[in-house]
């Protein structure tokens, strides 16, 4: 009996009535301190013993890791990003489903390094858009998904979505809306697309400027800013230089505002154009 059998043995009887081997292998045994009381030492062999004998044997084998498909479409630019952050935190989905949509229409993409929170977004509820995150992630972030078990039925989702139609959906209005009815119906404004005539944009503002609608000036505002048109800032300047004493009308106006100014931002940042309008001194959002 030598080796590893004669620690064993020595462990079991007892250091008391058998001494420590001397003759061990160097490979496992070199260098014991000598001044350590037997019975530690013998722990301590055996946990080198361990150690060299798990370092020693082959790993098993193991089926090779899936391979991630190929990026294809360019990233999205620094600026793009800057606003998709700004719009994940705290996250505005109407605007990132405008984010998203823009950068399909550019032909870009979004970095792998917001995956993660906007699978968070979309894993929460399904006001964000399946297709076009599929589409602005691409094969490589849907592939991504599919490694969480816990992103299963999203990444499913997004799969089986149809693909995204990088062109304006809501160029063509649902309905030819006359400012008149929506006068009378502020909620029918909710049934157009965006290309509003600028009466029709002046009528919606006035709207809110009345304050007929209460508290529900913000809400009312916060779909208004993804409808109004780009071209119609001026006349949400306008209404914003008005002075009003109405705290909710003030709160609905600035919300308003600061939508369609990050949406004019998100252009700039896929487009390349700048912005060729002036901003109102207003707090940053």
């Amino acid at each position: 009996m030598s080796g590893w059998e004669d620690v064993v043995t020595t462990g079991l009887i007892g250091t008391d009535r058998r001494p420590m081997p001397d003759d061990l292998p160097a490979s496992w045994a070199a260098d014991l301190d000598q001044e350590l009381h037997p019975a530690h030492a013998v722990l301590s062999l055996a946990a080198r013993h361990r150690a060299a004998s798990r370092a020693g044997n082959p790993l098993r084998s193991c089926p090779p890791a899936p391979v991630a498909p190929p990026s294809q479409a360019p990233v999205a630019s620094f600026a793009a990003h800057k606003i998709l952050a700004r719009l994940l935190s705290p996250p505005h989905v109407d605007l990132l489903n405008l984010w998203l949509a823009a950068a399909v229409r550019a032909g870009q993409r979004a970095s792998a390094t917001y995956w993660t929170p906007l699978a968070m977004v979309a894993a929460r509820g399904v006001e964000l858009d399946r297709a076009a995150l599929g589409t602005a992630i691409g094969e490589r972030g849907i592939w991504f998904l599919e490694q969480n078990p816990q992103w299963a039925r999203l990444a499913k989702a997004v799969r089986s979505a149809q693909p995204y139609d990088p062109s304006p959906q809501h160029e063509v209005a649902a309905i030819d809306l006359a400012p008149e009815a929506v006068w009378a119906d502020p909620e029918l404004m909710m049934r157009a697309g965006t290309r509003w005539s600028k009466e029709l944009s002046s009528t919606v503002l006035d709207i809110i400027c009345s304050g007929r609608l209460q508290q529900r000036s913000v809400r009312y505002a916060a779909a208004v800013g993804v409808r109004l048109p780009l071209e119609h800032y001026e006349l949400l300047r306008s209404a914003l230089s008005t002075p009003t004493g109405l705290r909710s009308v003030r709160e609905a106006l600035l919300s308003l505002e600061r939508t369609v100014w990050v949406r004019m931002e998100m252009q700039s940042a896929f487009t390349g154009e700048p912005i060729r309008v002036d901003r109102l001194e207003l707090p940053q959002w």
